[in-house]
């Protein structure tokens, strides 16, 4: 079910008018975060409520993967095998005479979005499977000492001080993604319990992180709806991004911009020589 359709289920609107009174009791891995939230003006109803549902959960999974160093070249160097550049290939082929038209308001390359969208999401097979707002409350509360310490004691790869700095870090970096979250449901009229994304919190084709997501969203089928899950608004809006980021004629310019969507250089590498290899096998298929 894409968010359009939730768009239509009564209860995405009504979650913002629900009684306090009738939520459970808030789960206590969120009892600071709760109070925070309200004290810094968010509608205490609304998150008493979301916070009281059986569905937010603390998930300690994601504290190792955000806290740890990561190898990120192994796993974007995956994706040029010659089969994934191939099944893109394929998608451009299938959804060329859809894409080309929105694709052509940038100077932007089509094969550049596709690269992107293959890294991001598997070309929308695998937005990811986290609810959003139980990985930004995760994480807005991973400072806790409670929950970044254990990992410290075990970690091989990062001293306890890099990890209590790299903890209150991200939390602080995530209370802020989980506030605009809140926002962006507020502006589209989605089910906050509802959207679910990537182990870091950033959802759709193209992986947005709420920040993001509110500055660039942008409608690319004309339908006037916006929705992350679906091919056209995502490309769009990541047309948007890339144009904010300030994507030019020179390559310099190209991975500042790819840089600023994702702070990795191995992405960065990724991304353009997917790009590279899928316009090259596109001309040898159609000389």
């Amino acid at each position: 079910m894409t968010l359009k359709h939730l768009l239509l289920c009564s209860a995405a609107v009504l979650l913002f008018s629900v009684n306090a009174a009738t939520c459970k009791s808030v789960n206590p891995d969120f009892a600071s975060l709760t109070q925070r939230l309200i004290s810094d003006g968010q509608d205490s109803n609304l998150v008493l409520t979301l916070f009281g549902s059986e569905q937010v959960v603390f998930i300690p999974s994601l504290l190792p993967r955000n806290l740890l160093p990561s190898d990120a070249l192994a796993n974007y160097q995956g994706f040029l095998a010659e089969s994934q550049i191939q099944d893109g290939l394929n998608f451009l082929r299938t959804h060329s005479d859809q894409l080309t038209p929105i694709v052509n308001r940038t100077k932007i390359p089509l094969e550049i979005v596709i690269a992107m969208l293959k890294i991001e999401s598997d070309l929308g097979r695998n937005p990811g499977s986290h609810p959003v707002l139980s990985t930004l409350a995760t994480l807005s509360s991973m400072n806790d000492t409670k929950y970044w310490e254990p990992i410290a004691d075990t970690s091989k790869t990062a001293s306890a001080e890099k990890v209590r700095k790299r903890a209150f870090r991200r939390s602080e970096w995530a209370y802020k993604e989980l506030v605009v979250f809140l926002d962006v449901c507020r502006r589209f009229g989605w089910s906050p319990l509802e959207v679910k994304g990537s182990w870091a919190g950033a959802f759709g084709w193209a992986q947005f992180l709420p920040s993001s997501y509110m500055r660039c969203a942008r409608d690319g089928d004309g339908d006037m709806m916006i929705d992350p899950y679906t091919l056209p608004d995502a490309v769009a809006s990541l047309l948007c991004y890339l144009e904010e980021a300030r994507w030019g004629e020179t390559t310099k310019s190209q991975r500042k911009a790819l840089h600023l969507y994702n702070p990795s250089t191995s992405y960065v590498d990724s991304v353009m020589e997917y790009a590279e290899r899928l316009k090259s096998l596109s001309h040898e298929s159609h000389p």
